[in-house]
C-alpha cells in the first residue's frame, strides 16, 4: 500500500473512537488509582513495633467471687427444691384422689394400733407394716392393715399371746382381712407407679440434700469485702432472724445497714394487737430501771366469759409472737405511749 494512502487512512479515523489525548488521560487516571490501592494495602500491614505491643492484662477476679458463685448455687438449689416439693405435693394429691378412701374394715382397732402400730409403746409392742390413714377431720393419723402386716401378725400371734384366750378369734379376724388388704395394696402400688410417687419423693429428697449442702458451704465461706458481707446478710435476712433472742441480732442489723440489704419483717400485725390489748384494759410499759418491757395484764374482776376468752386469746398471741412484738417495740423506748404509769 502506498505510504500516502496509509497516511490518509490514519487521518480518516473513526469519529467515535477515543483520540490520542483521551487515551493518554485515561492512562494517567489508571496509574493514579493503582497507586492509591497500593498505598492502602501497605498501610494495612502492621509495623514491627505494633506487632510487639504487650497484651492488655485481664481484670483480676473479685476477692469474694467464690462466695458469689456459692450464693448463685444456693439460689438454683432452693428453686429446684421448691419445684420438686410442688411436683411431689401435686402428684400425691392426685394419687390420693385416684386411690379413694381407705377401706374401713382394714382400720386397726385401738388395741391393734397400740400393739402393732407405727408408734408402739417401748417394750410392749411389735411394729408391723401398716398404712397411715389421714382423715380430714382428725388431727392424728390412724393405722390400717397391710397384707404384709397381717401375715406378720398371723406368724407372731401364738408366740405373743399364747394359744388360748382371744388368740383364735384374732387369727380368724386377720385371715378374713387378707383378701381385702391384698387387693388394696395391689391398687396402692399401681397408683404409686402411675403417679410416680416414690420417684418424685426421691427427687425431692435429693433436691433437699443438694440445697442443704449448698447452704452449708455458704456458711463455711467467710466474706472479705462489703459485697461479700451482703451475701451472708441476704442469706440470714430471708429467715426469721428476729426469733430466738440471739445476742447477734444487732450484728445482723448492723450488717444490713452497711450493705443495704432489707431484712425480713415479721408478718404479725403488732400495732393491731397492741390496740386490742389496750382497748381491753392492758398496757405495755418500758421499765427503764430494769431495762425491760412489761406487759400489764387487764383486770378480770367481774369480767364476762367472753371478755376473759378475749384476754386469754390476746395473751396467747403475745406469747406466740413475743419476738415480733419486742422487735417492733425496741425503737420506741422513748415513746410517751409506753411510759410507766
Amino acid at each position: 500500500m502506498p505510504f500516502g494512502l496509509s497516511l490518509k487512512n490514519l487521518i480518516r479515523r473513526d469519529p467515535g473512537a477515543p483520540g490520542l489525548r483521551e487515551r493518554a488521560a485515561d492512562l494517567r487516571t489508571s496509574l493514579s488509582r493503582r497507586t492509591v490501592v497500593a498505598g492502602t494495602v501497605a498501610a494495612a500491614v502492621p509495623l514491627p513495633a505494633l506487632a510487639l505491643a504487650p497484651p492488655i492484662p485481664e481484670a483480676a477476679p473479685h476477692p469474694d467471687q467464690g462466695l458469689f458463685d456459692i450464693e448463685a448455687l444456693c439460689v438454683r438449689a432452693d428453686a429446684a427444691e421448691k419445684a420438686a416439693d410442688a411436683a411431689c405435693t401435686e402428684a400425691y394429691a392426685a394419687f390420693r384422689a385416684a386411690l379413694g378412701p381407705f377401706p374401713d374394715e382394714l382400720l386397726m382397732t385401738p388395741w391393734e394400733a397400740h400393739r402393732f402400730g407405727m408408734f408402739p409403746p417401748i417394750g410392749r409392742g411389735v411394729r408391723l407394716s401398716t398404712h397411715l390413714v389421714r382423715r380430714n377431720d382428725a388431727i392424728n393419723p390412724e393405722h390400717g392393715w397391710t397384707a404384709e402386716g397381717l401375715r406378720q401378725a398371723l406368724n407372731l400371734a401364738v408366740a405373743l399371746f399364747g394359744q388360748g384366750g382371744q388368740t383364735p378369734h384374732r387369727i380368724r379376724r386377720w385371715r378374713s382381712l387378707l383378701p381385702a388388704a391384698t387387693a388394696y395394696d395391689t391398687r396402692h402400688a399401681e397408683m404409686d407407679r402411675q403417679f410416680r410417687i416414690q420417684a418424685l419423693r426421691e427427687e425431692y429428697e435429693d433436691a433437699t440434700l443438694t440445697a442443704r449442702r449448698a447452704h452449708a458451704l455458704l456458711r463455711r465461706t467467710s466474706a472479705t469485702t462489703v459485697e461479700g458481707l451482703a451475701v451472708h446478710t441476704r442469706a440470714l435476712a430471708s429467715e426469721t432472724w428476729y426469733e430466738g433472742g440471739s445476742p447477734y441480732k444487732i450484728l445482723l442489723q448492723s450488717a444490713a445497714a452497711i450493705t443495704g440489704v432489707a431484712l425480713r419483717r415479721p408478718d404479725f400485725d403488732v400495732p393491731a394487737w397492741l390496740d386490742a390489748w389496750e382497748q381491753i384494759g392492758g398496757r405495755v410499759e418500758y421499765r427503764a430501771e430494769r431495762a425491760e418491757w412489761a406487759f400489764v395484764h387487764p383486770s378480770t374482776d367481774g369480767a364476762s366469759l367472753e371478755t376473759r376468752d378475749r384476754i386469754r386469746g390476746l395473751y396467747n398471741e403475745k406469747c406466740s409472737h413475743s419476738c415480733a412484738i419486742h422487735l417492733w417495740l425496741e425503737p420506741r423506748i422513748a415513746d410517751p405511749r409506753f411510759a410507766r404509769a
